[in-house]
């Protein structure tokens, strides 16, 4: 009797532990589940009224007035940062439309296979295969009568800037039209970028050149890349060697340089995290032919020839010339002369 107790009791005990573990693991499970859920997070701030947010890869707009939400399962959605309009592009079901951005209402449905931001009251977006312009209202504009090229290798942006756009034509060249649709500018060339400073890059083959404002050349094709600065332009030729030029076409500099950097010194002012110092721009640049440097001023005019191995902002008005081929190095005011 006293054997077959202990066998019972035994059998007990198993039984209670198995049924402890069980519950352990289907505690442990649940909790690993719960690890394991995604939580929402704010994605951008398009105003006040409206936020995104995120979660497991997809969006949606809220009403903050409202707390509703009133658009989901959003693909993706042009970043706050990158807007110039009320209206912004959002993507469902591999769709595009737009919504108001202190609303959060989506105003033109997700309907087109491409969109483009909205730039002096229209949008360029596509549908079957053609693209054409729209405006705040959902309204079309232009005709969808331009091709739409799916791999848009120099990812040209139909963007209206002054009243013109580029556009490609059925053959795949590219030039620019007006607000009505009709070619300003006979379709020509590989590529037309969207302005900069009003001026245009554009590219034939290997070799770009530059459209003024009024669309005629000013820079012919003849250069490997063409940098819009703000005052001037700086293009490299085939070379590897670089010429700065003026927006009337001028030629600003002769001088052949590889590089154009600005000058900065340090402050010695702490950041506001007191991890650094701040820096701080002496209003000139350095310019280098071939690593040989020299000073300029911020219109592109050269302050002096190409003389030192490196020059280094120490102050706002002074700056650190090492000489070439020399250990020696001396000190040169904003005008270039030997002070030290």
């Amino acid at each position: 009797m006293k054997a077959l107790n202990k066998i019972t009791f035994g059998r007990v005990l198993g039984f209670v532990a198995v049924l402890c573990i069980g519950w352990v693991t289907i505690l442990i499970t649940i909790e690993s589940r719960r690890g394991c859920e995604s939580t929402e997070y704010l994605g951008d701030i398009y105003s006040s009224e409206c936020h995104s947010y995120v979660k497991d890869g997809k969006y949606r707009i809220e009403n903050m007035i409202t707390g509703k939400t009133t658009i989901d399962n959003i693909d993706w959605l042009l970043g706050s940062e990158a807007y110039e309009d009320t209206l912004v592009i959002f993507s469902k079901d591999r769709k595009r439309g737009y919504f108001n951005r202190f609303t959060g209402e989506a105003i033109i449905p997700a309907q087109y296979t491409h969109a483009w931001i909205f730039s002096e009251g229209l949008a360029a977006v596509v549908l079957d295969g053609k693209i054409g312009f729209i405006n705040h209202q959902g309204k079309t504009v232009i005709d969808f009568r331009f091709s739409c090229f799916k791999d848009n290798a120099r990812s040209v942006a139909f963007v209206f800037r002054n009243g013109y756009s580029s556009m490609y034509d059925a053959s795949g060249k590219c030039g620019v039209i007006n607000k009505r649709g009709e070619w300003a500018l006979t379709p020509s060339y590989d590529c037309i970028h969207t302005p900069q400073h009003g001026k245009r890059i554009f590219e034939v083959g290997k070799l770009c050149g530059v459209l003024d404002d009024s669309l005629h050349v000013l820079l012919p094709v003849e250069y490997k890349s063409i940098q819009l600065l703000d005052t001037y332009m700086i293009a490299d030729k085939s070379d590897g060697s670089q010429v700065q030029i003026g927006y009337d076409g001028k030629i600003l500099n002769e001088n052949i340089y590889t590089n154009v950097a600005v000058l900065e010194y340090d402050s010695y002012e702490n950041t506001k995290d007191g991890e650094g110092t701040i820096k701080r721009p002496t209003g000139l640049y350095s310019y280098s032919v071939y690593n040989t440097y020299g000073l300029m001023e911020q219109d592109g005019k050269p302050i002096t020839p190409v003389l030192y191995d490196n020059i280094t902002a120490i102050s706002k008005d002074l700056f650190l010339c090492v000489l070439k081929d020399s250990y020696s190095s001396v000190i040169i005011d904003r005008k270039g002369n030997v002070v030290h």
